[in-house]
C-alpha cells in the first residue's frame, strides 16, 4: 500500500533569527531551506520521482510501503539531528490505497496538525557543566570559531557558520547577470550612511489565500473522481510554477537594484553609488574583495514567501516591485496570485526577530485591509522606527488617531496606476512626485518649511489644513496646490488623511533609476 509522507518545518523563525548577526541568519535560512531540498537533506533518501512538492520548509513525498516510509523519517531526522541541531520538524505519514490520491493529500494535512499538537516539545539538558554562555544565542557554549578563537559559541551557531559559504551559494544564481557586485553579510555593508540616521528595510512578503486556492483545487479534484497521475502530474505543476514564481519575484527585486547603480568620481576615487529619485537621496556602496556590495540582502524564499533586508530607503519601492511581479503572476490550475507586503523600517541593529515581526504583522494587516473590502488584488504597509517588544500593531497605530480623524490611510491597496486614488502609486507617484502639486515637486519643494508643517497642521483636520492652504496660496507665489481628491483640505471623506504618510517619506523614500535590458554591467557604467 502507497503511503504520502509529509514534512513540516516548526518555529522557523525562533530558529532563523536566534541569532543578530546577519550571517547567522543567513545560514539559519539556508538551513531551513536545505532541510526540505531535493539536493539538501532529502538528497540520497528518496528519489526525485517520489518528491512531489519541496521547498521553503515543507516537502510532501510518495513510498511503496509503510517501511520505506518509516525507515525515510529515522534517516532524515538523524541527519537533522547531526547537521542542523536546534531545527524541529513534524513528519506525517498516510497510506492510501489506488485512486485515493487526492484524498490523502486532504487528510496528510490534518495528520500534520494532530501531531503537531500531540507531540512532546523537546526538552534538552543543555549543559549542566558548562560554565560559559555562547555570546550571540545564550546557550550553553562548545566551542569556539577559528576567525574568532576568543569567543564561546553553542554548537547550534558553530553549526551555522561552517555553512555560511553554501548558504551564499545558493543565492549567487540571482546574480549571473549581474556581474561585479555580490549580496553583504553584514548590516553595516547595506549601504548606510555614516553621519545620518542608518536605517534598514525588513521586507516581508506572503501570497494572498495560496491555501484557500489549493484547498479549492484538492476539492475538484475530489468531487470529479481524478486518477492519482493526474492528480500528482498537476500537484507538481502547480508545486514548482509557485517555486519559478518566487524565484522571479525576487530577481526583479536584484535587477531593480542592479539597474540603479551608477559609477561615480569623488575626489578622484572611484566608487558606485545607488542613484535614484530624489538625488539627494542617493547612496555609496560598499567594496569587498574587489566586489561591490549591493545594499540588499535575502533572508527567506520559499515559494510565494519572501523576506529580504536592505537600505531603508528602497525598501518601499523594492516591496512595490516584488507585489507587482505577483501581481502578473499565472499558476497551472490556481490561477493569479496576489501578494501583501510588511515594511519594517527600523534602525540598523534593532534585534532581527522583533523587526521581522513588526514586518510580518504589518504584511498581516495589508492582507485584513484587503478581505475587509472584499477585493483581491495587492497592497503594502509600513512602519518607521522600532515597536515595544510584544506590542502589538493596533497600539502602534493608535499615535495617528485623532479625535474623529485617522492621520494615517495605511495599509494601501496597490493600485493600478498614479491616478487610482488612495493607492500606493497614487501616494508615491501623485501626491510625493507630481512635478505641480506633489510634495517634492517643484512648487512645494521650494518651501519644504511647510511641507513640514503639514504635519502638525493635519492635526487640526480638515478645517485647519484648508485654512493654511488659503492663508499660503495669498501669501506669494508659487501656488500651493494638493493633488485630487484632497485638494481642498488634505482629506479623503474628511475621516482620513494620506499627508502624514508622505511627509514621512520626504527623505527616506528613494525611487531607483533603471537602466534598459542590457546595460547592466557593473564595470561598464558611467
Amino acid at each position: 500500500m502507497p503511503v504520502l509522507t509529509a514534512i513540516d518545518v516548526l518555529k522557523v523563525q525562533p530558529f532563523i533569527f536566534a541569532s543578530n548577526r546577519l550571517r547567522d541568519v543567513v545560514a539559519g535560512s539556508w538551513l531551513v531551506h536545505w532541510s526540505t531540498s531535493g539536493d539538501g537533506a532529502l538528497k540520497d533518501l528518496v528519489s526525485q520521482e517520489s518528491l512531489l512538492m519541496a521547498g521553503g520548509g515543507n516537502a510532501i513525498m510518495e513510498f511503496k510501503s509503510w517501511g520505506e516510509a518509516f525507515h525515510f523519517a529515522a534517516r532524515y531526522t538523524r541527519r537533522l539531528y547531526d547537521e542542523a541541531p536546534g531545527l524541529e520538524v513534524v513528519v506525517a505519514h498516510k497510506a492510501y490505497d489506488s485512486g485515493g490520491l487526492v484524498q490523502a493529500f486532504q487528510e496528510i494535512q490534518v495528520e500534520l496538525a494532530r501531531v503537531k499538537v500531540e507531540r512532546v516539545p523537546a526538552s534538552p539538558l543543555l549543559g549542566l557543566s558548562v560554565t560559559a554562555a555562547c555570546r550571540e544565542s545564550g546557550l550553553p557554549a562548545v566551542g569556539f570559531e577559528e576567525k574568532e578563537p576568543t569567543i564561546p559559541l553553542s554548537r547550534e551557531v558553530l553549526s551555522r557558520r561552517q555553512k555560511v559559504e553554501e548558504a551564499k551559494k545558493r543565492w549567487a544564481v540571482f546574480l549571473r547577470q549581474c556581474p561585479g557586485v555580490a549580496f553583504p553579510l553584514e548590516l553595516d555593508k547595506l549601504g548606510r550612511t555614516y553621519g545620518n540616521t542608518s536605517l534598514i528595510g525588513v521586507v516581508h512578503v506572503d501570497g494572498n489565500g495560496v491555501g484557500k486556492k489549493i484547498k479549492g483545487w484538492l476539492d475538484e479534484k475530489a468531487e470529479s473522481g481524478a486518477e492519482d497521475e493526474v492528480v500528482r502530474s498537476e500537484y507538481r505543476e502547480w508545486s514548482q510554477a509557485i517555486d519559478k514564481l518566487g524565484n522571479e519575484v525576487f530577481q526583479s527585486v536584484v535587477d531593480r537594484v542592479y539597474r540603479a547603480i551608477r559609477k561615480d568620481l569623488n575626489n578622484g576615487r572611484e566608487l558606485m553609488k545607488m542613484t535614484g529619485t530624489p538625488a539627494r537621496l542617493s547612496f555609496e556602496l560598499s567594496k569587498k574583495n574587489e566586489e561591490w556590495l549591493l545594499p540588499l540582502r535575502p533572508i527567506l524564499l520559499g515559494g510565494d514567501d519572501l523576506t529580504f533586508v536592505c537600505d531603508g530607503r528602497i525598501a518601499l519601492d523594492l516591496a512595490e516591485v516584488a507585489v507587482s511581479q505577483f501581481e502578473k503572476s499565472d499558476i497551472p490550475h490556481l490561477g493569479n496570485i496576489c501578494a501583501c507586503a510588511g515594511v519594517a523600517i527600523v534602525p540598523a541593529h534593532t534585534p532581527f526577530i522583533r523587526s521581522y515581526a513588526l514586518a510580518e504583522n504589518l504584511c498581516f494587516s495589508a492582507k485584513q485591509m484587503l478581505k475587509m473590502k472584499g477585493e483581491d488584488g495587492c497592497a503594502l504597509d509600513w512602519h518607521i522606527g522600532t515597536s515595544r517588544y510584544g506590542e502589538v500593531l493596533d497600539k502602534v497605530r493608535s499615535q495617528y488617531q485623532m479625535k474623529d480623524c485617522l492621520l494615517t490611510c495605511r495599509p494601501y491597496r496597490l493600485g493600478s496606476d498614479a491616478g487610482d486614488e488612495e493607492s500606493w502609486r497614487w501616494l508615491s507617484g501623485t501626491l510625493l512626485e507630481d512635478p505641480e502639486r506633489g510634495l517634492r515637486g517643484s512648487h512645494w519643494y521650494q518651501t519644504r518649511n511647510k511641507v513640514k508643517a503639514l504635519a502638525e497642521i493635519i492635526r487640526e483636520g480638515p478645517e485647519g489644513v484648508s485654512a493654511a492652504l488659503r492663508s499660503w496660496k495669498i501669501a506669494a507665489p508659487p501656488q500651493l496646490d494638493l493633488p485630487k481628491p484632497i485638494e481642498e483640505d488634505g482629506f479623503f471623506a474628511k475621516n482620513r488623511t494620506p499627508l502624514l504618510d508622505a511627509v514621512e517619506l520626504l527623505d527616506l523614500y528613494l525611487i531607483p533609476d533603471s537602466l534598459p535590458d542590457g546595460q547592466n554591467n557593473v564595470e561598464g557604467r558611467t
